[in-house]
């Protein structure tokens, strides 16, 4: 639940703390440059009894002006009267008591100095207080730092509340993503979070929507990895039942037992080929421990199509190599792989290809990348089944099946891909598949 995280909590105190000490510092700011209208009325009020309380206590003396003070009731102001003579200030005779002006209080003390009709000197004070106004306020304990309590209630129950929803808007889509890794970690990989998110159109979308794609790799990877050990498992199976069956009919029959080991051997034969076919295809999937060097792509080409020659005599397929570089041609990566993918792009044009048929070998620079195009005249391939021939274990029937295990143009994209290229195979018009590699020329400084 929200309420039970603890970065809820530190975004909902932090900025219900921040909004109520914003509030009340606009408040005494307001009040420093304004003050309300009450303290301006009842300054002029106090002003005003000051001035008839000094008339009255000059002409009148400190018996009238202390029957003045006493007269008004309910007392509007109160007034203090203080003898300054020179003997020791003593109140004056039934006078009314008011905080000295030093003293806290709300409001302003006013004072002056009056002479008396008796010739002795006073002091009168009162305080210009709201709070006994007319219609004001009740008197009663000061507000905390001089704040209403209507604004101390704004700011403390609307700062919660916004905080509140301000938090919930936060810590929502980061406990959606958290329940999210936790259903990854314990294998489901159906989970999608920017659905649920994307209605934000904020940076919490964007993480969503790398979260959905890190997850959806992740599914692939998995499913390809389950994939390529059925496909593995199942490609394992027919020669070992082959050997099997050769163990058995070399027990059972000894004068058969030179024809067991032929067949013992060329099916070890083909399963150490599919193996090391896999290694090569882990190692372009992971890209460790291969050096990169810098290497010439038209030599490597021009050794594989001769030993393709040599191959394709048998069967009367020719293989012709036209290279349109001009000077330099260098590639920096991994030359193994990349030959082992030329390599195994040119056999499956063979195996494609019938007596008198050509296969061509394209070189091309286009700006600083290199383009390489093999080209068959064979079948081709039905237009729905062009993306997953590169895919492990994926095998188009040819004139010539049998001779692979489908790996050939899975290692192909796994290396241009880690040399930093692209490939893909359309059908050719006047018949046949084209390979297309396109890789990136790399001039050393």
């Amino acid at each position: 639940m929200i309420l039970k995280g603890r970065l809820f909590w530190k975004i909902l105190l932090g900025f219900w703390l921040a909004i109520v000490l914003v509030s009340q510092l606009l408040w005494l700011g307001f009040r420093a440059e304004r003050a309300p209208p009450e303290e301006h009325l009842a300054q002029q009020l106090a002003s005003q009894h000051l001035e008839m309380a000094a008339a009255v206590l000059a002409k009148g003396g400190i018996e009238a002006a202390t029957a003045l003070s006493q007269a008004m009731s309910p007392p509007l102001l109160q007034i203090t009267l203080l003898d300054v003579s020179d003997a020791p200030p003593r109140p004056a005779p039934r006078a009314s008591k008011l905080p000295a002006s030093g003293e806290p209080g709300p409001g302003t003390v006013l004072t002056r100095t009056v002479i008396a009709s008796d010739g002795q000197t006073y002091l009168l004070q009162t305080r210009a207080d709201p709070r006994i106004l007319p219609g004001g306020p009740a008197p009663g304990p000061l507000s905390w730092l001089n704040i209403p309590p209507p604004m101390l209630w704004i700011g403390g129950l609307g700062g919660l509340l916004f905080s509140i929803l301000f938090a919930w808007h936060l810590t929502r889509p980061m406990n959606a993503l958290r329940r999210s890794f936790d259903r990854v970690a314990r294998g489901d990989l159906g989970v999608r979070l920017w659905p649920a998110l994307r209605w934000r159109r904020d940076e919490l979308t964007e993480v969503a929507q790398e979260f959905d794609l890190m997850v959806e790799r992740l599914q692939q990877l998995v499913e390809g990895r389950e994939q390529l050990l059925h496909d593995v498992s199942h490609e394992l199976r027919s020669p070992l039942a082959r050997i099997q069956m050769a163990i058995g009919l070399a027990e059972q029959r000894p004068e058969k037992a030179s024809d067991a080991l032929a067949r013992i051997r060329l099916e070890t034969e083909r399963m150490d080929r599919m193996i090391g076919e896999l290694l090569t295809l882990s190692r372009a999937e992971q890209g460790h421990g291969l050096e990169q060097s810098h290497y010439d792509l038209r030599a490597l080409v021009e050794t594989v199509v001769q030993d393709a020659r040599f191959e394709a005599q048998q069967s009367g397929v020719e293989i012709g190599l036209e290279a349109a570089l001009g000077e330099g041609c260098l590639l920096l990566g991994h030359a193994e792989l990349v030959r082992c993918a030329v390599e195994n792009v040119v056999r499956n044009a063979l195996r494609f290809s019938q007596s008198g048929q050509m296969v061509s070998v394209r070189l091309l620079r286009l700006g600083q990348e290199v383009q390489l195009s093999i080209a068959d005249r064979g079948p081709g391939v039905e237009e729905g089944k062009l993306a997953g021939i590169f895919d492990p274990f994926v095998r188009i029937g040819s004139p010539r099946m049998g001779k692979g295990y489908g790996l050939g143009l899975a290692i192909a994209r796994k290396a241009v891909i880690l040399q930093g290229g692209t490939i893909q195979a359309r059908n050719r018009a006047q018949g046949g598949l084209r390979v297309t590699m396109t890789l990136p020329l790399h001039e050393p400084s």
